[in-house]
């Protein structure tokens, strides 16, 4: 490690560790603080990293905090909800993803944009919206279970769309595409039987499966710990080898621990405090890092940013409609599109993988890296101004206790 890559990780470190404290200040989600002093500090020291003296060692970690974020993502499927819903209600939100799959299509295709624009406009995620949920008291009430739900099902139709996207820009119609899909879906044939044996494995010895992965108290949760990581790397490196994109490996392995293990609180706490007490804000400012902030505040990024994000509002706000089946409540319906609009995480994903694979050009990165920033500073805001606005009364939105 030279001494540009010492300073820049000593920064980094002192930045992770202060950045929650400083967002809470400016009422802004961590992710984007971390997103915006990466932005800031790359200013600050863009000579060295346009240089060959760019750390090596942040972006590892990066890449690393990445990978755990979506292996986290994966295991805060709560696949025991899903089970509970009827047919009826699984169709409606079905139908409501579908929706917006479908008018993301229309609509780049329709303003005559390249179809990785698409993705933009229908990824959904999880991570951002739990923790506006939590930070609402929503989380335990019917709205809060039904926006989780379609968050959950949307984060994985967006991350399938993701690799399939990828593997079409990299391959299209060829035989080598083709021959890559092929083994895309040996891949998860592969995962589906070791979900079989896994399953069998746990009908029969379900008190020993719990103890491996949650570790238990005479280890203080290492082995639980080591089990994780050994699931995480091992669809991680299955998903490398047939080169697929990590990431989707990465949240396979985490919703296949979420499928099996239903006392899964003490993983996610260990797994958390790793992941994002270090290695997550690493990454998002990491992703800062690798952008121009002088590049961000051009007027045609500015505007296209403000574009990107109120085209994915309205899309969201139009899917709704299939919502009123389920919830016939207005009021609580208008929360849903807010709830939808702020896929902070893997906006950014796009951004990162779209550069990579040479999808995007630079300026269009920019652009939806400063989407990810403005849905992810503004919809909050707006979802808990509207919740206080329409002044809902917690004994209409309370699950009914057991």
């Amino acid at each position: 490690m030279n001494s540009h890559e010492a300073i820049l990780l000593l920064i980094i470190s002192i930045g992770a560790f202060l950045i929650p404290f400083i967002s809470k200040r400016l009422m802004l989600p961590s992710a984007v603080g971390e997103l915006i002093f990466g932005l800031l500090l790359g200013l600050v020291y863009k000579e060295h990293l346009s240089s060959e003296m760019s750390s090596h060692i942040v972006k590892f970690l990066g890449e690393l905090g990445f990978i755990v974020l979506m292996y986290l993502a994966g295991l805060e499927l709560d696949f025991d909800k899903l089970k509970k819903i009827s047919k009826k209600e699984m169709f409606l939100y079905i139908t409501t993803i579908a929706s917006i799959v479908g008018l993301s299509f229309y609509v780049a295709i329709y303003l005559k944009q390249p179809l990785v624009y698409a993705l933009v406009y229908l990824t959904v995620g999880v991570g951002l919206l739990f923790s506006v949920l939590k930070e609402t008291k929503l989380l335990s009430t019917e709205i809060g279970q039904l926006l989780l739900i379609l968050a959950s099902i949307g984060e994985i139709v967006s991350l399938f769309a993701i690799t399939f996207f990828s593997v079409f820009a990299k391959y299209g119609l060829s035989e080598e595409g083709l021959i890559h899909l092929i083994e895309i879906y040996l891949f998860f044939s592969f995962v589906y039987i070791i979900i079989r044996i896994f399953k069998l494995f746990v009908w029969w010895y379900p008190e020993k499966v719990a103890k491996i992965l949650s570790g238990g108290e005479a280890t203080g949760g290492e082995i639980g710990l080591r089990a994780n990581f050994m699931i995480m790397f091992t669809f991680v490196a299955l998903a490398s080898l047939l080169k697929l994109e990590t990431i989707i490996g990465a949240f396979i392995g985490g919703m296949m621990v979420a499928l099996f293990l239903k006392d899964k609180e003490h993983i996610e706490k260990s797994l958390s405090s790793i992941g994002y007490g270090f290695l997550i804000p690493i990454f998002f400012i990491e992703v800062g890092l690798s952008f121009n902030l002088l590049e961000l505040l051009k007027v045609e990024i500015l505007k296209k940013a403000l574009y990107l994000s109120v085209i994915i509002f309205l899309i969201r706000l139009i899917s709704s409609i299939f919502i009123l089946f389920i919830r016939p409540n207005l009021k609580e319906i208008l929360l849903v599109p807010l709830g939808l609009s702020i896929p902070l995480t893997l906006l950014v994903a796009i951004s990162t993988i779209g550069l990579e694979i040479h999808l995007l050009t630079k300026e269009d990165a920019s652009a939806i890296i400063l989407t990810a920033i403005f849905t992810g500073l503004v919809y909050p805001w707006l979802f808990k101004f509207l919740l206080k606005f329409l002044k809902l009364n917690e004994s209409k939105v309370k699950l009914e206790t057991e």
